[in-house]
């Protein structure tokens, strides 16, 4: 996803070949509100609108499945169509997902991997930002109040172009998301984990642990 999202026609916005990740919808997002820019038509900004609507709704059920270890497919069923579903799914494990992006961060420091530019993406942003591209997804008003006004148009290009640059220039910048997967981890390091989770591990001590481990974790890497 490293094409440039300016100067394409309204043909190549739809046939853009599809990637299996919440940063394609990103793409879209930008393309078509390049597209609003050298147009000037409205109907576009919704277009764009939707794109990113739908890519965080995508990226937030793509942190739900890497934080919830017992997604069910009735719970995957019932995000289908229901950001509200999804929503109260992602607040249920909100902790699991911060302490996790938490943990995930402080690993990467210690393991000297800072320069790895990983994304911690806060949920109640994101919350934000589906919001703000809903509202072009509603009735925004008569025409002649709305498509007919330009300064309506500009406001609400400003707008939309400014929420999609808080999800796009992220997703371009990075590597992916800070959080690491459970049961991909060391077991020393899995141990740390349950108990940094579960409230029994300061973040002071978990540091201290996963230094003293760092030359344990390096030879067994280095032998595999």
């Amino acid at each position: 996803m490293r094409r440039d999202p300016t100067k394409l026609a309204a043909a190549e916005i739809i046939e853009n070949p599809l990637v299996d990740h919440s940063s394609w919808h990103f793409f879209q997002a930008m393309s078509w509100l390049d597209l609003a820019k050298r147009t000037q038509n409205p109907s576009l900004l919704h277009y764009s609108a939707f794109e990113l609507r739908y890519g965080i709704e995508y990226l937030l059920f793509e942190l739900l499945v890497l934080t919830n270890r017992g997604l069910s497919e009735a719970d995957y069923k019932k995000c289908l169509g229901s950001a509200s579903a999804m929503k109260k799914l992602l607040r249920a494990n909100r902790d699991r997902y911060e302490r996790l992006s938490s943990f995930t961060s402080i690993l990467m420091d210690i393991s000297g991997a800072e320069t790895i530019k990983l994304q911690y993406w806060k949920l109640g942003e994101l919350f934000e930002y589906w919001g703000k591209a809903s509202e072009l997804l509603h009735f925004v008003g008569a025409h002649s109040l709305t498509y007919c006004d330009v300064s309506w148009f500009v406001k609400a290009l400003a707008r939309l172009e400014e929420t999609i640059n808080k999800v796009w220039l992220p997703s371009i910048s990075t590597l992916g998301f800070g959080m690491m997967k459970p049961d991909t981890m060391e077991p020393e390091v899995r141990q740390a984990w349950e108990e940094y989770n579960q409230g029994s591990l300061s973040e002071e001590d978990l540091k201290i642990r996963m230094t003293l481990i760092q030359p344990v974790l390096k030879e067994r890497r280095r032998r595999r």
